[in-house]
């Protein structure tokens, strides 16, 4: 059986009635009660009612009454006023250029339990084709795809905490365009993971100007972050290095009866340290929220793991401090995914405890 917004509705096993006021993912609906109230429950524990002649079926558009803003958001508008409709969250961001994944609870009372609210939300100046997936170990199981235009969110479904454990998470693929002229970037890739704790953790959370509910606010991909690689730099570097062992190679094979004036070279640096903590990679970070700034120091991250690996260095340490352990856990996160290096503490007593060493090998 498939329910259609607006049917009326009983409880199975219960002895309430009520309206179907929202379709969700996973064969679910959301049923606005005659006592006002608002419930989700799955479609096999519900029995349609059919309406007498006297009962008239309220549509959708009648109950919301003024439309959404054109282009501000995708998410569809509870029928009902007393429902869970909530205004968008574009209008409470700033024009950061971050591309993020918004979590609400349904009720805030329940962390550990209440479902799920999923919203994609492209706060960056390009359109962005996306998919979005589950991963289950090696597999993907497709939840959405489709066009998210610059500053407009979606609504991307409802979710269980049970249903959460059954996969390992999110896969996000994007891909960057605009209408006009632009400058290509290559596409990106996220992976994400709730877990139950993610609900309870204060520092995790956002209060947005003019909301209520509490936020769980995870930056995807930040466009100003990320720097230009300088490819003409790079390949006169290397030329560079090549002349060098050139040289250095011809000097060497004609024996020590060679009457050549030793030369100099330039060794260059195998080994580099990098600062992560915010204030040594923004001047001004004081109106950047928690999640903008880890945000921003991944990205750093991974350009600078880029550079290194383009440069053949040798090791490269990341200074990214105590604190909470936030920055230091997403650190070793990501280098789980890069092939052919080895990580440890840093040495103590020249970086204290809040550094990692990453060795190419």
């Amino acid at each position: 059986m498939r329910l259609n917004i607006g049917d009326k509705v009983r409880f199975l096993n219960e002895a309430i009635e009520g309206i179907v006021t929202r379709i969700l993912s996973n064969e679910r609906v959301e049923i606005t009660t005659t006592e006002g109230f608002t419930q989700t429950a799955a479609e096999q524990h519900l029995v349609k009612v059919e309406f007498t002649m006297e009962e008239k079926v309220v549509e959708p558009e009648e109950q919301s009454g003024k439309q959404e803003t054109a282009g501000v958001s995708s998410r569809e508008k509870n029928p009902d006023a007393k429902a869970i409709y909530r205004p968008p969250f574009i209008p409470s961001l700033k024009n950061d250029e971050t591309i993020y994944a918004a979590f609400v609870l349904k009720d805030e009372r329940i962390p550990l339990t209440s479902d799920i609210e999923f919203t994609l939300i492209n706060n960056c100046s390009y359109s962005i084709v996306y998919s979005l997936s589950k991963k289950k170990s090696d597999l993907r199981s497709g939840v959405a795809a489709g066009l998210l235009k610059s500053r407009t969110e979606q609504f991307i479904g409802t979710f269980s905490q049970d249903e959460l454990h059954t996969f390992d998470g999110f896969t996000i693929e994007f891909l960057f365009f605009e209408e006009n002229d632009f400058v290509p970037r290559p596409p990106a890739e996220k992976h994400i993971s709730i877990t139950s704790s993610d609900f309870i953790a204060e520092e995790y959370w956002e209060t947005l100007k003019g909301r209520d509910e509490r936020i769980l606010l995870m930056p995807l991909h930040m466009i100003h972050a990320e720097k230009e690689v300088s490819v003409k730099k790079l390949l006169d570097r290397y030329q560079k290095k090549e002349e060098e062992d050139k040289a250095r190679s011809e000097l060497f094979s004609k024996g020590s009866k060679n009457k050549m004036k030793p030369r100099k070279f330039v060794l260059l640096s195998k080994e580099k340290v990098v600062d992560l903590h915010i204030e040594e990679l923004v001047k001004d970070h004081a109106s950047m929220s928690n999640a903008q700034i880890i945000s921003y120091q991944l990205n750093f991250f991974h350009f600078e793991m880029d550079q290194a690996i383009l440069n053949k260095l040798n090791k490269i340490i990341f200074i990214h401090g105590v604190g909470q352990g936030v920055l230091k856990s997403a650190i070793k996160e990501e280098l789980k995914k890069f092939p052919n290096i080895r990580y440890r503490e840093a040495s103590s007593e020249k970086f204290g405890y809040g550094a990692t060493e990453v060795e190419f090998i």
